[in-house]
C-alpha cells in the first residue's frame, strides 16, 4: 500500500518478520507468539513525523500513539510515556501530573541501554527487557481506554496493532494513568 506522498507501508500481516533487526525486536515477537497474543503488523518507511503516523494510521485503520522515554537530571529514573501521536508533549505538565521534578528526553544511549531501541522506536514492549524493570509506565487515560493501539515493534520501520489489554498482560503491568490536556495537532493542509 502506498499513499499519495510515496510513504511506503506494506499490507497488514500476521506473524513475526522473517528476520529480526535487534534483540529487542526478537524478544517482542517471541513473547507475543509464546503468549498466544494476536496482533497484526506492517512494515513501512521510518514512522517519525506526524504525516508518517497518518500513513500508518491509514494502513491499520487505527490511530498510532507516541511513546517517549523520559529521565530525570541524574539519569537514574525513567518514565515510559504513551500518549496521542498528535498531541503536544510538555515536560512541565507531565511532571506536574506525576508530582515529580521536570524530566527530559532520554538520549539514544540511554534508550539503547534501557529499552534496546533507538530514537523513533521507543515502545512499551521495551518493558519486557530486564533492564527496564524499574521504568515507570505512564499512559494517557484515554489512550489506555482504547480497544487497540499501534506501537513500534522496536524498529522505526515496524508497527504492531495490539489490544491494549493484551499489551498490559504481556508486559505484566498496568500504567500510571494521567490526563494530557494538550489539543490534538493536525498536520498542515487538514
Amino acid at each position: 500500500m502506498e499513499s499519495d506522498n510515496k510513504f511506503y507501508t506494506s499490507e497488514v500481516m500476521t506473524g513475526a518478520p522473517a528476520e529480526f533487526k535487534s534483540d529487542t525486536q526478537r524478544l517482542i515477537y517471541e513473547s507475543l507468539d509464546s503468549a498466544g497474543i494476536p496482533y497484526t503488523r506492517i512494515e513501512s518507511d521510518p514512522g517519525i513525523s506526524m504525516d508518517d503516523c497518518l500513513n500508518i494510521d491509514r494502513a491499520f485503520g487505527i490511530d498510532t500513539v507516541k511513546t517517549i522515554l523520559l529521565t530525570n537530571r541524574q539519569k537514574n529514573r525513567f518514565w515510559l510515556y504513551v500518549t496521542h501521536a498528535r498531541k503536544a508533549f510538555i515536560t512541565k505538565e507531565f511532571g506536574a501530573s506525576l508530582q515529580i521534578p521536570r524530566v527530559s528526553f532520554a538520549d539514544e544511549d540511554l534508550m539503547m541501554s534501557v529499552l534496546g531501541t533507538r530514537h523513533g522506536a521507543a515502545t512499551p514492549f521495551g518493558l519486557l527487557r530486564p533492564e527496564a524493570a524499574d521504568v515507570t509506565f505512564v499512559m494517557d487515560r484515554d489512550v489506555a481506554a482504547r480497544d487497540k493501539i499501534v506501537i513500534t515493534d522496536g524498529d522505526p520501520c515496524g508497527f504492531i496493532a495490539i489490544a491494549v489489554s493484551d499489551l498490559f498482560r504481556l508486559i505484566g503491568r498496568s500504567p500510571v494513568l494521567i490526563e494530557n490536556p494538550a489539543e490534538i495537532m493536525l498536520p498542515e493542509g487538514m
